[in-house]
């Protein structure tokens, strides 16, 4: 009888022990905010309990990045005690489901890094697909035209009151809706871009009804149809140094209008231009020279003409030269 009494002592002193340790525990590990706005702060009050037969350490709070939390009121919680840690999240920045966490960390041997969690549905009330907008290879002889969809993302109508882009008077915008989006369309003029211009890039400012949305901000990028197009629109030579090396251009008005070419500079010394005419033409002709004079190795070089034509008064021509 007292040998079994000694054989079950050391067994009861472990399941003191045990029962004499903190144990922590919360009224849930997750929570689900929903559908929320990007432009406002949401939080969530998680509760701790310490259900052991000890005091219950809370250590620390590690919220993964993205969110940031307030300090428990209590960081240490005797048996049956409780406290709150809320977990708060910044929406800003974030588009469509977001998973973040808190991991809590304290003295509960059994359990010492407990990870809380929350979810959420960040909806933009306006959608876009994309901010920017793209104008190429524009005639100047008629307008080209494009459109974007401004998408509800809250169940309301968007629906535009304003459209502007300053000092840019080639644009013309109409809008229109589409069940609850809003469509704009955009016009661009290539016969008003002023004489000289080829590419540019603009500023487009829509303003709508949504007191919680700012002003939608567009960037719209464009580049004209030359006026004048080149034959190849590059020379590249791949000979032996040593040799005079030769090349035809060709340059046609887009109009048929008649221009006069003039030569302006070029990065290559040993280039030179033969047959450049005196006479405005619609189409003009002459050939790039490379002298024999010009060493082994690559270059890369840009022949600049100038010309009579008011919309292209300016044209650059890359040369390339791989000598061996």
């Amino acid at each position: 009888m007292r040998l079994a009494l000694l054989l079950t002592l050391p067994a009861l002193v472990l399941s003191a022990q045990d029962a004499a340790q903190p144990a922590i525990s919360f009224d849930a590990m997750h929570h689900d905010f929903g559908k929320i706005s990007p432009d406002k702060k949401v939080g969530h009050k998680f509760k701790v309990y310490n259900k052991g037969a000890a005091v219950l350490n809370i250590t620390g709070v590690n919220p993964s990045c993205g969110c940031t939390y307030t300090a428990p009121a209590k960081w240490s919680l005797a048996p049956g005690e409780s406290t709150e840690i809320e977990a708060i999240f910044n929406p800003t920045g974030y588009r469509g489901p977001v998973r973040k966490s808190l991991v809590v960390i304290s003295n509960d041997p059994k359990n010492p890094s407990a990870t809380l969690t929350f979810e959420a549905d960040v909806i933009q009330e306006i959608n876009l697909k994309s901010n920017a907008i793209f104008f190429l290879d524009v005639p100047r002889t008629k307008p080209m035209n494009s459109s974007v969809r401004l998408e509800s993302g809250n169940g309301e109508k968007v629906e535009i009151t304003e459209v502007k882009a300053a000092g840019a008077p080639y644009y013309r915008f109409s809008h229109r809706n589409e069940g609850k989006d809003a469509v704009l369309d955009i016009t661009f003029d290539g016969r008003l871009v002023p004489a000289g211009q080829q590419r540019g890039a603009d500023t487009i400012t829509v303003r709508h009804t949504n007191p919680r949305v700012p002003p939608i901000v567009l960037t719209s990028q464009w580049e004209l149809k030359p006026a004048i197009i080149v034959n190849p629109d590059k020379v590249v030579w791949q000979e032996q140094a040593g040799k005079e090396l030769r090349a035809k251009l060709v340059l046609k008005s887009a109009t048929g209008k008649p221009f006069l070419l003039k030569f302006q500079s070029c990065t290559n010394a040993n280039i030179r231009l033969e047959g450049l005419s005196t006479h405005p033409a619609g189409q003009q002709e002459f050939t790039v020279v490379l002298d024999k004079g010009a060493k082994p190795g690559t270059t890369n070089d840009w022949l600049t003409l100038s010309t009579s034509d008011p919309d292209q008064p300016q044209l650059l021509v890359r040369i390339a030269a791989i000598l061996s």
